[in-house]
């Protein structure tokens, strides 16, 4: 089967673009439930002739319903399911692994893709995920880490290979919702990377491009290579088709080139400087310049105000002029080609690579000239059609979930004596030994790095977020080695492997999202530490209150691959957030405490029992505060300079 090539589309015109120049497959959100609410999604009246258009073209269509979802969406969300699959959709992508059963229990036939949100970064999530028809890898996987992952799994694998890179680890960024309110996690992001921090533009990427790459990708057995951008122009969703679909044309052909032309027209419809990115374990990953799509580089003005062209340039072609603080746009009125003998001008209507010219344009010597349209036609190609798609009738019965306790059942177990009486525990990550050493005076579990050299016995483990196949398998040796009791897994391949074991006693780190009934139905044998994007409100209804807290500590905004990150970021309202390395990535980290000091109690009423504290510093006043708090004694406290987080409005 030749490898998939799959196409972003938020529109009517993008979906055309897409469908009418070779697209084998698309995916699309609509008005909720999908990571690009932002874009131009299709209305949920409308899909089925989304879906027909693209089924009698022969194209397979993929709808995202990739957020994190509240306790309150989850019946919207499967009826929204449900419509999709009368429709026809071939396959939905999900960010919850707890759906993951329930869809295919429900719904026969209908394709399940985990998307990269879920940030499946080894094979030992292999039990949580088999049952998926696809998995999308990370961004930040290395060519080595997605063969190793398709040769151990056999599991049919998407990779991005064109668009936007996340400085953090998709999934696992909070820096938007911390900052305005706009979770990025439920499709609200506000792009913080793309501002200025220390004065640059720090955490502003480049965009992928693995064209070349094709032969590699498909030897590996990739299943399906994917363009990122719903967010971005009809003339760029049909120069990435035309461009991704010729060379994969031509590589079954067994004569592969990549069509320059082809490329020139997408860099024109819009990049950030073309990077292989991490997949090549490259550190080249950051254009600190400006966010701004750039188009074709033409040169720049020498003191003269002449430019030498790096490519060639026509009358009416659109330019983009790169001034200090800002990128003007023009339409080229005159050329005037240099003699470079006789320095004479003569005026011309295109000029080719490597000539001299004057352009009628104000600008500064060093100003930076890019052509972002050209007056000559986009280049028409010609590919084979794949058949019409049928898709048999389909019938859904009353939707089955896992059973989960009836609210009014846990308010009575809330507001019962037993409930009253029960004691409270505190759980506490430190990162040093004297820090444990003073947090293990007012609790019994605190979590340590388990891949620390001086990692103790008398401490629980810590195992990082994101790791790789030997580290997992590390961690499992060094957990048994050192005879913990108590595990917070950040990696949920760890995980995997634990789970069973009833002599441990799991909790899984905040960074895994769990957000809803159905996540804490899901990860059994374990207590999570419930994600910080949810308010007291949407923890209150909760029928299940079998989670931890976080309470108090340094939340992580940022989970990065990037390593060339300086000690603290500062951004233009001179907010610092400290930068630190945690196993093999960075953390950029918020630049205010989370403490909810005096709303512990609220927190008891609904039957909380376990407060989570992520101390790096002030280990044993606060540690002693928390335990003296539980306890009904009160120690005075300023709560200047602490932030509450979402307790109050949550996120969108």
């Amino acid at each position: 089967m030749k490898i998939e090539l799959l196409l972003p589309v938020g529109n009517q015109e993008n979906l055309a673009a897409a469908v009418e120049n070779g697209a084998d497959a698309v995916y699309f959100g609509i008005d909720k439930f999908n990571a690009r609410r932002r874009a131009d999604n299709f209305k949920l009246e409308k899909i089925k002739e989304v879906i027909d258009y693209c089924h009698q073209n022969g194209v397979r269509c993929y709808c995202t319903l990739n957020i994190l979802i509240k306790n309150e969406e989850i019946e919207e969300l499967f009826k929204t399911i449900t419509q999709l699959y009368l429709d026809g959709i071939d396959a939905v992508i999900i960010q919850h692994l707890s759906f993951l059963p329930i869809i295919k229990k429900n719904f026969p036939g209908l394709g399940v893709h985990l998307s990269t949100q879920t940030t499946i970064t080894n094979t030992h999530f292999y039990d949580l995920i088999k049952d998926a028809d696809k998995i999308v890898l990370p961004r930040e996987s290395s060519q080595e880490e997605i063969k190793n992952f398709i040769d151990k799994t056999k599991l049919p694998t998407e990779i991005f290979v064109q668009g936007a890179l996340c400085f953090s680890y998709s999934g696992k960024c909070l820096f938007s919702s911390f900052l305005g309110g706009r979770s990025g996690n439920r499709g609200l992001c506000a792009q913080p990377c793309r501002r200025k921090y220390n004065g640059k533009y720090l955490l502003s990427m480049k965009d992928l491009c693995l064209v070349k790459e094709i032969p590699n990708l498909i030897k590996m057995g990739v299943s399906s290579l994917k363009i990122e951008g719903r967010l971005r122009s009809t003339k760029y969703v049909a120069a990435a088709t035309k461009l991704y679909r010729t060379a994969i044309d031509s590589y079954y052909a067994k004569k592969f080139a990549v069509d320059y032309d082809l490329f020139k027209e997408m860099k024109m419809a819009f990049n950030r400087e073309f990077t292989w990115g991490y997949y090549a374990n490259l550190k080249d990953v950051v254009s600190d310049e400006k966010p701004m799509g750039r188009g074709l580089y033409l040169g720049e003005f020498d003191n003269h105000k002449l430019i030498r062209l790096q490519e060639e340039v026509s009358l009416s072609d659109g330019l983009g002029i790169w001034l200090p603080n800002k990128v003007d746009g023009a339409v080229l009125r005159k050329i005037e080609l240099v003699d470079e003998k006789s320095k004479e001008k003569r005026e011309v209507n295109s000029a080719k690579k490597g000539d001299l010219v004057k352009l009628d344009i104000f600008a500064k010597p060093g100003t930076k000239i890019y052509k972002t349209s050209s007056v000559e036609e986009s280049k028409e190609i010609e590919f084979v059609k794949n058949k019409a798609i049928v898709v048999k009738d389909r019938k859904v019965k009353e939707i089955i979930l896992p059973e989960i306790k009836e609210p009014k059942e846990v308010k009575e177990r809330r507001e019962s004596k037993e409930t009253k009486k029960s004691t409270k525990e505190l759980l506490v990550k430190v990162y040093s030994v004297k820090d444990g050493k003073d947090a293990l005076r007012y609790t019994n579990k605190v979590f340590y790095d388990i891949f620390a050299e001086n990692f103790n016995n008398k401490l629980s483990a810590y195992v990082p977020r994101m790791l790789n196949d030997e580290d997992v398998e590390k961690a499992i040796k060094l957990i048994e080695k050192h005879k913990v009791k108590n595990v917070l897994v950040g990696d949920l391949g760890v995980y995997t492997l634990l789970r069973k074991n009833k002599s441990l006693n799991l909790y899984l780190d905040y960074s895994n999202n769990v957000f809803n009934d159905l996540d804490l139905e899901f990860f059994d044998n374990c207590t999570p530490i419930i994600s910080p994007e949810l308010s007291f409100e949407e923890l209150e209804e909760f029928s299940n209150n079998n989670f931890a807290v976080l309470s108090h500590g340094k939340i992580v905004m940022m989970n990065t691959k990037y390593s060339l990150l300086p000690k603290k970021i500062k951004d233009e309202k001179k907010y610092s957030f400290p930068v630190r390395k945690e196993h093999d990535y960075y953390q950029i980290l918020n630049s205010k405490d989370l403490a909810l000091f005096e709303l512990v109690d609220d927190l008891k009423k609904i039957g909380i029992k376990q407060f989570f504290l992520d101390l790096d510093g002030d280990v044993d006043y606060t540690t002693k505060f928390y335990h003296n708090f539980l306890k009904g004694k009160v120690l005075p406290i300023n709560i200047r300079g602490y932030t509450k987080g979402h307790w109050e409005e949550g996120v969108e």
